[in-house]
């Protein structure tokens, strides 16, 4: 699974279920089956499990990249840092 798919997956999942999740609460506070404290309760927790959601996926997404730049030779931030302490010691040694 490249990034692009992992993005889309995980976006996509995520709006679906919560349009989903609303329409269904909507449904049943108009049936009576909830009343409106409970439905905005209902949604709120949707609302934060979606965040969170969204979270995870920022971070899986964070690590395939990582991952994918590691694997063609790109510096990191650590690598680049680590260099211009090697460099400054060589400097100072001078």
């Amino acid at each position: 699974m490249n990034i692009q798919d992992l993005v889309k997956f995980g976006i996509g999942s995520v709006f679906l279920a919560k349009e989903k999740m609303e329409e269904l609460i909507e449904e049943a506070k108009k049936r009576g089956e909830l009343s409106e404290k409970e439905a905005s309760e209902l949604i709120n927790e949707m609302k934060k499990e979606s965040e969170q959601k969204m979270e995870e996926i920022k971070r899986l997404i964070k690590e395939e990249v990582k991952k994918e730049l590691s694997e063609i030779g790109v510096a990191t931030k650590e690598d680049i840092k680590r260099i211009e302490e090697k460099l400054d010691n060589l400097n100072v040694k001078k």
